[in-house]
């Protein structure tokens, strides 16, 4: 996949140990566009430093909600772009992926793809994924991992809940039966703390999602 085709969406917040390392990987497989959701670290002082444009959050609105913010924005400003791909800056999943997720997305001509972690950080991933694979045949939907074809963004990202992105957008897409494949990928360490907060909180937020996509 040529470079000009994808832009690589980078949501971060207090990643400053991290951002400029993702960013740097990640700009070898396309144009890269990260979202600060108004962090209070040195976040911004090293983009600034490094002189890497970014979107800035006048206020913190959350992860999900940054994703939506640079879709739209790529949508509105990228005219030859095919493929939008989105990655956290918390070090935990790595860009090298990216490359590889493109070409089996375009070789099974899938209209999504998901890096499916080879390993969860918690039991309330480990449920989501079996619960998701067993109703929707599909694994690991809040990986922060995914490639999106352009074509599908347009016709539904207006409907996505700027909560429940991870999980909403490939509900929907199930829906309107577009092809979603996954790849399994390794996983770093977290070099950040998580952005949901705590194990608790994040187990909270998790099964939340479950309900809302499984029961409602």
């Amino acid at each position: 996949m040529r470079k000009n085709k994808i832009v690589i969406i980078i949501p971060c917040f207090n990643e400053g140990n991290t951002i400029y390392k993702i960013y740097k990987s990640a700009s070898r497989y396309g144009k890269v566009l990260i979202i600060d959701d108004c962090s209070s670290d040195n976040t911004k002082k090293i983009l600034n430093k490094k002189k890497i444009k970014f979107l800035k959050n006048n206020k913190n609105i959350g992860y999900e909600a940054s994703i939506i913010k640079g879709i739209k924005y790529v949508l509105k400003n990228f005219k030859y772009v095919k493929y939008v791909a989105t990655i956290d800056a918390d070090g935990e999943l790595l860009p090298k992926f990216i490359p590889i997720l493109s070409k089996n997305l375009i070789k099974a001509d899938l209209d999504i793809i998901i890096g499916s972690r080879n390993k969860m950080n918690r039991f309330s991933e480990a449920l989501l994924k079996f619960i998701f694979n067993l109703k929707f045949k599909i694994n690991d939907p809040i990986s922060g991992l995914k490639i999106y074809k352009i074509s599908v963004l347009r016709k539904i990202i207006n409907q996505i809940s700027n909560k429940l992105f991870l999980v909403d957008i490939i509900v929907i897409s199930y829906y309107y039966k577009f092809k979603i494949g996954s790849f399994k990928i390794k996983v770093d360490k977290r070099k950040e703390r998580a952005r949901v907060g705590g194990n608790f909180l994040t187990n909270i937020k998790i099964l939340k999602i479950i309900y809302h996509s499984v029961f409602i």
